[in-house]
């Protein structure tokens, strides 16, 4: 169970990174599975620009920018989805009860895997540009668009090797301007316009370990990064097919689990 000063920290700040909800052998059967479905070898970085997309995988996937960058869209190996365990839905269920009044999914447990795989690219990092969740869609910030989502690195995730940059003065930031000028609009992509006028504060690199679960609420301003690094980094998301995560719509038949 989450503590009064975790719990406190997830409110003001907008994240918590935890270790320990997902066991050592049930990660590693997770990253060994990611490796299979995109027919690539762990030890042989000769074949990681090269991803054999499987006959009737079962899932979407696809290379996204300069292909350094693979996504898996619905993936439902067992060895992945068993990342969600009962620890990780403890913790999720404590969090997403602070926030009762923001739509969300009524199911349980999710019902596939979003992959997003970085791999090392030869290139100057530089730090993103933060955005919230959804922002290029007709979401407004009231009540909220979300109550909790996650990100689970399945990799070790070291500075500059893709990790996440998150903003954590972001909410409360966010929260001041908005109590100061009650008649802005309260779509989130309006909000993100006047992001360098709000002065988000200081943005942080989350470095994590493998199994390691970065856990965030609608508020806080992230961004992913490249992977300059010399190991592959890989996380997932989770996924549903319930029609009440619809507007979270990411590919096919797939949106993004919001319990």
């Amino acid at each position: 169970m989450l503590s009064k000063q975790q719990l406190a920290q997830f409110e003001e700040e907008g994240y918590l990174l935890l270790s320990g909800l997902i066991p050592q052998e049930t990660v590693t059967k997770a990253e060994e599975a990611m490796w299979n479905m995109m027919g690539m070898e762990a030890d042989n970085p000769d074949s990681w620009g090269h991803f054999k997309r499987p006959g009737l995988a079962g899932f979407y996937m696809e290379q996204m920018s300069n292909g350094n960058r693979i996504e898996l869209f619905g993936v439902t190996n067992p060895d992945v989805l068993a990342c969600c365990t009962s620890d990780y839905l403890t913790v999720l269920k404590q969090l997403t009860s602070r926030y009762p009044d923001i739509p969300h999914c009524e199911d349980h447990r999710p019902d596939g895997i979003w992959a997003l795989n970085q791999f090392p690219v030869a290139a100057e990092w530089k730090s993103p540009s933060p955005h919230l969740d959804g922002d290029f869609r007709d979401f407004r910030l009231d009540p909220g668009t979300f109550r909790a989502t996650s990100l689970t690195y399945l990799t070790d995730t070291n500075s500059h090797g893709g990790t996440t940059v998150i903003w954590p003065e972001g909410p409360q930031r966010i929260r001041k301007f908005r109590k100061k000028n009650p008649e802005f609009s309260n779509h989130v992509r309006d909000v993100r316009a006047l992001f360098p006028e709000m002065d988000l504060g200081e943005p942080m690199e989350v470095v994590a370990k493998q199994g390691d679960v970065l856990f965030f609420h609608h508020l806080l301003p992230h961004s992913g990064t490249m992977n300059v690094g010399t190991s592959p980094r890989f996380a997932i998301r989770y996924l549903c097919l319930c029609l009440a995560c619809r507007k979270w719509e990411k590919k096919g038949e797939w949106n993004i689990w919001m319990p």
